[in-house]
Order: C-alpha cells, then structure tokens, then sequence
C-alpha cells in the first residue's frame, strides 16, 4: 500500500500499530505546522501597527489551518475507515464513532443545563470511549475479511507458538 493510497484512500485494512502510527505523527506535525506558522507570521507582523496586526494575523492563521484541517480531517476518516474495515466493520460506523461524539455536546450545550443535555453528553462520553478501545485497542478480525486481505499476514500461527514456547 502506498503512502497516497495509506493516508488518503478509503479502501482497505490497516492494523493497530499503523494506527497509532498515523495518529501520533498527524498530532506532532500538525503541532509543529501551527507553531512553526505562528512564529512566522509573529516575526513578519513586529514591525507592522497592532491595528494592521489585529486585521491581518486572524486571516493569515485561518489561511494556514482551515487547509491542514481539511487534510487532517480526510487523513483522519480515510484511516479510521480502513481500522474499522481491518474490524470487520463498515466504514458507516465512523458516525457513531467520530461526528456524534463532536456534535452531542454542541446540542447537549444548546439545550442549558437540563437531564436531556446530561443524557446527550453521557452518550457522547460513551461513544468517545467505545470509539478509542475499538480503533485503538481491539485486534482486528484475524485473516482475510470482506473488506481484503489481514494487514498482518495470512498466517499469524508463529505468533502463540513462539510466545508460549512451543516453537
């Protein structure tokens, strides 16, 4: 699997390690990406007037994350796509498992403080956490499923013979 095809396609499986893989590196270098144009921008703008600042440092910052936001979020589905298929679940389940949990808390924040918001925050605690242990923790299905080929290989038997020493 390309690096294109890894980070952008839909199709496929990918195991937990490349996973966390992608998500620690799009943390650290989207981190890196925002500071590294904050300071940038900082030393452009010092000898500009503070009303030209307060004018122009808001756009050029939103010029600079709304794209690496667009890429992150496609990266972000396309990948949690391709785990939940390695699960041997459809793509569909990135619902539940990444737009509730952000939307829940707007509408739960909407409503004031009433049992209804407290339910909705509840449920999108839940789907947050069931969402980390599925993408994040659980193994995925084992050999070939109808989403393609094991990320890990055909043949995992080596794996508990040798950690069990019967090898």
């Amino acid at each position: 699997m390309s690096l294109r095809s890894f980070l952008f396609s839909f199709e496929g499986r990918i195991n937990r390690a490349k996973y966390w893989l992608v998500a620690l590196a799009s943390l650290i270098i989207a981190m890196f990406i925002m500071m590294k144009s904050l300071f940038v921008l900082a030393d452009s703008l010092r000898e500009a007037d503070p009303a030209t600042i307060a004018t122009f440092l808001p756009i050029l910052f939103y010029a600079i994350a709304y794209p690496l936001f667009a890429v992150g979020l496609w990266t972000y589905a396309a990948t949690t796509i391709k785990r939940l298929h390695d699960r041997n679940r459809s793509g569909w389940w990135i619902i539940p498992f990444g737009v509730l949990p952000v939307l829940l808390p707007e509408v739960a924040g909407a409503l004031g403080q009433s049992y209804l918001a407290l339910f909705l925050g509840t449920v999108a605690f839940v789907l947050s956490i069931w969402s980390f242990v599925e993408t994040f923790c659980l193994r995925g299905t084992r050999g070939p499923n109808r989403f393609g080929p094991d990320p890990l290989g055909a043949d995992h038997s080596s794996i508990p013979a040798i950690s069990h020493g019967l090898a």
